[in-house]
């Protein structure tokens, strides 16, 4: 049995990248296809108005939602009734709606199936280039089985999977991000941020602090400029499209932006405060009650930030910042019923460092700190488990 692992494992060591990638892929699409949320009605209010104006064009060649206007987020401009959702998450999920769109409706709304199968497809290719990512830190044993960590012991499986968040299309053209600047390819890296941003224009905040930290450590220019030109093609897509059919030309229209404006300036420092640490603890909402692995990353930081390389620093440095100015805009617990979302597009970018840190403590660990890990990878992923599971129904749809 020992000979047969050790084979496996030199095979997979040898491996060329797409090989490994898809060693990763394909199993996580497959634990996501079967999980996935089937029923209309316990779809969140978010994921319906990020999937209607796909459905709508797709099958009518408009973004009218009159006959959805007494749900969440559908809005009224000028006399028309629209979704309020940024564009990016839609036009991803068009593809699905073309091909299987003309399914019947259930309750009020059209099958959210379409949808849910982009936002399944999306995270799964997140988790692989997390991979591609640690295999440039790591051997492609160590980058395969921490993506698979990563793909099942976070809400990446039990929110950006289940149904559509905005949250998995975004992680994956971060992540995408993260590993051109990996390769210092600055244009490919900035076109996948300016992707992100015309999903979640907030991870615009993940670009700029990645790309002014990037260039400050390596004291060039290029990174800050390719790649801040080449993100700013999707940042100006974004406010067109704002000003063509929202009426508003800014990156953050009223319609979805009010609320975040408010929050920043009246948010008082105590309560910055207990947002942050709710992030990490609440026993309800936090990283470290639904993702307790996320635990043994925290040992070695220090020693894995001075070993990094420069692009997992500043993947780190713009995840941080993106978060913790989103914890100005946004409560942390994300509207959600459990578990945590607004953090995943900062663990995706942290992945490289978290892995690293990881390592750093787990190589001096004792047999039973490491055990104690291995429970925790274990709790995690039941964790995400039992939190799709837990039905809940959504009454505009009845």
């Amino acid at each position: 049995m020992q000979s047969v692992v050790t084979r496996s494992r030199g095979r997979i060591a040898q491996a060329p990248a797409w090989q490994t990638f898809l060693l990763v892929f394909l199993p996580i699409l497959g634990v996501y296809l079967l999980t996935m949320d089937r029923a209309n009605l316990e779809q969140g209010v978010d994921a319906i108005a990020a999937a209607l104006p796909a459905w709508r064009f797709t099958q009518f060649g408009d973004l009218d939602m009159a006959q959805f206007s007494e749900l969440p987020w559908i809005i009224e401009v000028n006399g028309r009734i629209l979704s309020n959702r940024p564009p990016g998450i839609s036009w991803v999920t068009m593809p699905l709606y073309w091909v299987f769109g003309r399914q019947s409706f259930t309750g009020a709304v059209p099958s959210m199936l379409p949808g849910t199968a982009t936002a399944v497809l999306f995270s799964a290719a997140t988790v692989g280039v997390v991979h591609l990512t640690l295999r440039r830190i790591t051997t492609p044993v160590l980058a395969l089985g921490g993506a698979l960590v990563f793909g099942l012991g976070t809400s990446t499986w039990s929110i950006s999977a289940n149904e559509l968040w905005a949250h998995g299309p975004a992680q994956f053209f971060l992540a995408l991000g993260m590993l051109a600047i990996s390769y210092n390819r600055f244009v490919a890296a900035g076109l996948a941020h300016g992707a992100a941003l015309l999903i979640r224009p907030v991870t615009a905040l993940v670009a700029a602090g990645t790309g002014l930290a990037y260039g400050w450590m390596q004291r060039s220019w290029r990174p800050v400029v390719l790649g801040g030109l080449s993100a700013a093609l999707g940042l100006g897509v974004l406010v067109v499209y704002n000003g063509l059919v929202l009426d508003s030309w800014t990156p953050v229209p009223a319609s979805y932006g009010e609320s975040f404006v408010e929050r920043a300036q009246n948010q008082s420092p105590l309560a910055y405060v207990g947002d942050l640490l709710g992030m990490f603890l609440h026993p309800k909402y936090s990283i470290f009650v639904f993702s307790p692995f996320l635990l043994f990353t925290i040992p070695g930081l220090k020693r894995a930030w001075t070993g990094s390389p420069a692009w997992v620093r500043a993947s780190a440095i713009g995840g941080v910042a993106y978060m913790l100015i989103h914890l100005r805009l946004n409560r942390f617990w994300g509207g959600a019923e459990f578990n945590y979302r607004y953090p995943l597009e900062m663990l995706t970018v942290l992945a490289p460092l978290l892995f690293l840190s990881w390592h750093t403590w787990y190589d001096n660990a004792s047999a039973g700190w490491r055990r104690a890990f291995w429970y925790s990878v274990v709790a995690s992923g039941t964790a995400q488990f039992v939190a799709i599971w837990i039905e809940f129904t959504n009454p505009t749809v009845l």
